[in-house]
This record gives structure tokens, sequence and C-alpha cells, in this order.
């Protein structure tokens, strides 16, 4: 883990400042996840796919899917950016 310094001349109003906009970007990336969590396990089930396939490339690309399976590959990436956003938020610690 890596430290990283923030100077200011008034600390005592700075740290609360960020740690409230840490929990706050928590909270939104949290519910960002739900939400896109949601509608992937909606357009899969729709679909019948299984998404582990889908991202191996497994899944044959038709006609009449094509645009549904690349929308829900778009939102698995989706799903795993905010997932690895919310990690790297997670591990934060402001220290004094």
């Amino acid at each position: 883990m890596q430290t990283i310094s923030i100077k200011s001349s008034s600390a005592e109003t700075v740290i609360p400042l960020l740690k409230n906009a840490i929990d706050r970007e928590k909270r939104i990336l949290k519910e960002s996840v739900r939400v896109t969590k949601e509608k992937v396990n909606k357009l899969a089930g729709t679909l019948s796919v299984d998404i582990d396939k889908l991202m191996r490339g497994e899944v044959e690309h038709t006609d009449s899917n094509d645009m549904q399976l690349i929308e829900l590959e778009g939102e698995v990436e989706v799903l795993r950016h905010l997932e690895s956003e919310l990690n790297d938020f997670e591990s934060v610690e402001i220290c004094r």
C-alpha cells in the first residue's frame, strides 16, 4: 500500500471533508454497482446467457441477439470497473 500526503494549514477542517467525500463516493459506487448488477442479471436472464461464457466469447451472436449481447457485455465491463473503483475506495485509510 502506498502513502499519499496532503498538506493543509487546517487539518482539523480538511480531514473530515476528505472522509465525507470518500464516504459519499463509496455510497454512490455501491448504488451504481447494485443498479448495474440488476441490469446485468435481467439482461442475462432475458437472453438465457451465462455471463462467464459470454465474456470468454463462447456465446454465439446472431442477427436477433447481437445488439442485446453487446449491451450485456458493455454492462458487465461497466460493473467490473465500478467494482474495481469501489474496492480501491474501500482500501483508503486517512491517517493523521
